[in-house]
């Protein structure tokens, strides 16, 4: 028989299925679990710091009897990103409790608070996986980026983005037409940004036309290993269809090492040259997406919930009790957070790979 309080039933399936059903089924989510880079916080805002700048023109080569020089520079810089809210009801009527908690156990249906509960995690996961996504599209989304009600998206993040259209990420505006804030854009197979001057205009080659293989690969991580501090640090990312194919043709030359510690999460993964190189299955949802490479330099990444809505279950919450009320139950898992990059220059993404 069922167990009669489904409140706290559900709860805790729940909390015991969000590592299964969340975390450990997207690549990039289980690794920044793993580093502790998913953060329980609180207060008003998510606030980061970004440093911008080096001082080497600040260095001076003197003789003995040359006086040194002075100066100083602002290197640092304080994006900010908004809380984020994500809701999922879980419902059920009177014909379903009259089932289903009071009944026997051959004469139950389902096991109610498991099913539900499962169910309402398989939703967060793949709300969550949109919106890290962008909704599916290359391009900017108004309600993925700092003031939308969803999480900002990773490809938000990596645009190269023109104020004309794209607006802030982390409330810092940047244009790349402009050469505005270079250091804040995602990076470029053809250039390093932050190598490029201020008000020093950038072209991207983002949405090129380009195939993937060993070659290509090891040009586009030049621009992120260089600000990575280990191989480990490095995660390449694109859809089950590309990864298959790219792993074909490494096998031909046996250049990639297999992963050990994925058996039971979810996706694929293999190292190639000691960086990551991972399937996300959600990107084979469509066209747009199965074209999409990420190179990402994990170490500037962070998941942030509220601890207040950290995957909070409400209780379930009998809505008849009132004039004119149905005969249903309501709960819901609450969930408050945001994800981002404190260095999108670390990080480069690809709109149309084959």
């Amino acid at each position: 028989m069922a167990s009669p309080n489904l409140s706290t039933i559900t709860r805790d399936l729940v909390q015991r299925t969000i590592n299964e059903q969340v975390f450990r089924r997207m690549a990039f989510l289980d690794e920044l679990q793993k580093r502790t880079q998913i953060i329980t916080s609180g207060g008003k805002t998510i606030k980061g710091i970004a440093d911008y700048a080096e001082v080497d023109d600040l260095a001076q080569a003197y003789s003995t009897d040359e006086p040194m020089t002075d100066g100083e520079k602002t290197t640092l810089t304080m994006p900010y990103w908004n809380w984020k809210k994500v809701q999922i009801p879980m419902k059920y009527d009177g014909d379903v409790e009259i089932q289903n908690i009071n009944a026997g156990k051959e004469e139950q249906l389902v096991d109610l608070a498991e099913y539900i509960a499962k169910k309402a995690m398989r939703g967060i996961k793949i709300k969550l996986e949109k919106m890290l996504a962008n909704a599916g599209g290359a391009t900017y989304n108004a309600d993925y980026s700092d003031g939308g009600k969803n999480f900002n998206s990773m490809v938000h993040a990596l645009l190269h983005e023109d104020t004309a259209t794209t607006g802030t990420y982390g409330y810092l505006a940047r244009d790349i037409s402009a050469g505005l804030r270079n250091w804040w854009q995602g990076a470029d197979p053809g250039s390093i940004f932050q190598n490029i001057a201020e008000g020093t205009a950038a072209s991207s080659t983002q949405g090129t036309a380009v195939d993937l293989n060993l070659a290509n690969l090891r040009k586009w991580i030049i621009p992120v290993q260089h600000s990575i501090q280990a191989k480990k640090d490095l995660m390449v990312v694109c859809c089950p269809t590309l990864y298959q194919k790219f792993k074909a043709e490494l096998m031909s030359f046996m250049m990639y090492e297999g992963a050990k510690d994925t058996a039971e999460v979810g996706f694929n993964k293999m190292y190639v040259d000691g960086h990551q190189f991972v399937d996300w299955d959600y990107l084979e949802t469509s066209s747009t997406m199965k074209t999409w490479v990420f190179i990402l330099n994990l170490d500037t990444w962070q998941m942030h919930f509220n601890k207040v809505r950290n995957f909070k279950v409400t209780p379930f919450k009998w809505c008849g009790d009132l004039p004119g009320g149905f005969d249903f139950y309501l709960a819901r898992i609450l969930l408050a957070g945001n994800c981002f990059t404190t260095q999108p220059n670390a990080n480069l993404f690809l709109t149309n790979v084959t």
